[in-house]
């Protein structure tokens, strides 16, 4: 079976985000597979080479980026749709309505999608009217390079070099309305405690949302609480999830919630909103919180921080222990699934 993967994500601005992570991982877990899958990548989506199958790896709302044309089986990922489950919080415009009216037709032509979650799967169906039948749930893995580091001297010099503070909190994401930043920033305050805050759109001057950011920063007077590393390689964040006491994505929705299985695996702590595909995915083993409420953020961070050393170790070993049932191994595996039954 010949699958024509699309590695476009990889070489655009998309590299250093969720889409670009999840096709390199992805391609690199396929060419394990030699004997089930023939795969042959490529670079311009509007041009595939002759396959069984094509796999476009994303799905971009508002932009018309899938082609309408459909010359064999083809396979679509759409990680989640959450600027139209709140359309208030991502105005897109004339022309970005007219593209996606485009990509919604489009994707009347394709055989499958997979998507990250079966929240995700259930937006899918409401918002772009596509089949539930043909809507395939993967869960996301974290890198199997994500694990309990031991080795303190390699801490100790990731820590000197981002000039972290020696005890902190952690948040890894992006600047959207959903990631509910600015009531992580008040449950900051309130909690007194550092964070580490680690994407490169929170470093990006150019964006509205963190001109909104900064001044929220210094409104509450928290500066000095503050460490933003802007985007960092993965072994370096794998070290700063070892270093953290805890994790934390208060989000309002999420299509999946990577940094949730990725801290996880390392056995540090994750606090996260009891919502969307976040329940989901951590299950009972998360700590929750009411994203609306940034004192209960707070008070769950406070308790996760006086926890007992005996207490930490055994959430730290449930932790390492849940998120082995999440692998690229299975990510692969079950897309190999969906390819042989859109053949």
């Amino acid at each position: 079976m010949k699958i024509a993967l699309d590695i476009s994500p990889i070489k655009t601005g998309h590299k250093i985000r969720g889409i670009g992570s999840y096709t390199e991982k992805l391609t690199r877990e396929l060419q394990k597979y030699k004997d089930q899958v023939e795969l042959e990548l490529f670079e311009n989506p509007n041009s595939p080479p002759p396959a069984d199958v094509i796999h476009y790896p994303y799905f971009d709302l508002f932009f018309h980026t899938l082609p309408f044309r459909a010359t064999t089986s083809r396979v679509v990922t759409i990680h989640d749709v959450i600027p139209l489950v709140f359309p208030d919080y991502f105005p897109v415009g004339v022309k970005g309505y007219l593209s996606f009216f485009f990509q919604k037709m489009a994707l009347r032509n394709v055989n499958a999608v997979i998507c990250d979650s079966e929240n995700s799967k259930k937006d899918i169906i409401s918002k772009l009217s596509y089949p539930s039948e043909k809507i395939h749930p993967i869960y996301l893995a974290p890198g199997e390079n994500f694990k309990k580091i031991s080795n303190k001297k390699l801490l100790d010099e990731v820590s000197k070099r981002f000039n972290l503070p020696s005890n902190f909190i952690l948040y890894v994401g992006d600047v959207n309305w959903n990631k509910n930043i600015p009531n992580l920033l008040k449950a900051v305050k309130l909690a007194k405690v550092n964070i580490v805050m680690v994407g490169s759109a929170l470093v990006d001057k150019n964006l509205v949302q963190t001109e909104g950011i900064d001044k929220l920063i210094k409104e509450l007077g928290i500066s000095s609480q503050i460490t933003r590393t802007g985007y960092i390689e993965e072994n370096d964040l794998i070290a700063i999830y070892n270093l953290a006491e805890c994790s934390v994505l208060p989000s309002f929705y999420e299509g999946f919630g990577l940094p949730v299985v990725e801290s996880m695996a390392c056995g540090t702590p994750v606090i996260c909103s009891n919502v969307a595909s976040l329940s989901e995915i951590a299950k009972d083993i998360a700590i929750f919180c009411d994203p609306t409420d940034s004192q209960d953020i707070a008070d769950n961070i406070s308790a996760v921080l006086n926890l007992s050393p005996q207490k930490l170790e055994s959430l730290s070993t449930k932790l390492i222990r849940y998120t082995a049932k999440f692998s690229w191994q299975k990510v692969a595996k079950q897309t190999i699934k969906v390819y042989e039954s859109v053949v």
